[in-house]
């Protein structure tokens, strides 16, 4: 069984947005002077609040590179068929500077201007 500290910082993970109360002693809320770790991926429709990217984006991508660079995590309550995805903020921003520094393979980046 694995604990619910987070693998970036050893700490309870930061989340953005509102928490449920039976998870608020598991969670921290992230506030505008920190950064959360995780987030929700954003609905069908709708952009990610870190990088801007669409969902299907995120999710393709994702599913492109290696399971090191893997940036979405799926977590679901045993014996429930459907769970949540959740965007790791720090492993996301790291594929992001990776592929704009072009070493990513499958993906050319260049510094917008």
């Amino acid at each position: 069984m694995t604990n619910h500290k987070s693998e970036f910082t050893g700490a309870i993970p930061k989340v953005a947005g509102a928490v449920p109360e039976r998870l608020g002693h598991r969670v921290e809320v992230a506030t505008a002077g920190n950064v959360a770790e995780f987030g929700r991926l954003p609905k069908a429709g709708e952009r990610c609040s870190v990088s801007g990217a669409s969902r299907s984006w995120l999710i393709e991508t994702d599913a492109k590179v290696g399971p090191d660079e893997r940036f979405l995590v799926r977590v679901r309550r045993r014996g429930c068929l459907r769970g949540t995805v959740f965007v790791s903020v720090p492993k996301l921003c790291a594929f992001i500077a990776k592929a704009a520094a072009g070493q990513v393979n499958g993906f050319v980046g260049e510094v917008a201007k």
